[in-house]
């Protein structure tokens, strides 16, 4: 049994890879606020992490899980969204509380293993 890569810790992990790409692409919209020629990043990942966390959920066996790549972000044909900096603002606070929750998630399965492997809370 993989122990450190059970279906519950990778799911956590994929979903700290997704908070850092939306992270990524935000930054990138704050830094480009003021570039007339520069094309908004949408950022908005959800859709996406809630149907991956809900596919790893109702599966039976590690191997029904289908690799797939951590999305990027995309600039859509056409749209010309000039940035709204109190909305990206807004966003990357949002983001960052996620993140927060997902590491401290991941650093409590951590501790549990490392409790029960050796006996000892600290």
């Amino acid at each position: 049994m993989k122990i450190f890569n059970s279906p519950g810790v990778e799911l956590v992990k994929k979903s700290l890879n997704v908070y850092t790409r939306q992270h990524e692409a935000i930054a990138k919209n704050i830094a480009n606020a003021n570039n007339d020629d520069y094309k908004r990043v949408r950022t908005d990942f959800s859709k996406l992490l809630t149907e991956n966390l809900e596919r790893g959920l109702k599966t039976t066996r590690p191997g029904h899980i289908a690799e797939s790549k951590t999305p990027q972000p995309k600039h859509f044909p056409g749209s010309r969204e000039k940035v709204d900096l109190s909305q990206e603002m807004g966003q990357l606070a949002e983001n960052q509380i996620k993140y927060d929750f997902a590491a401290r998630a991941l650093a409590r399965k951590y501790k549990a293993l490392r409790l029960s492997i050796t006996g000892r809370n600290s």
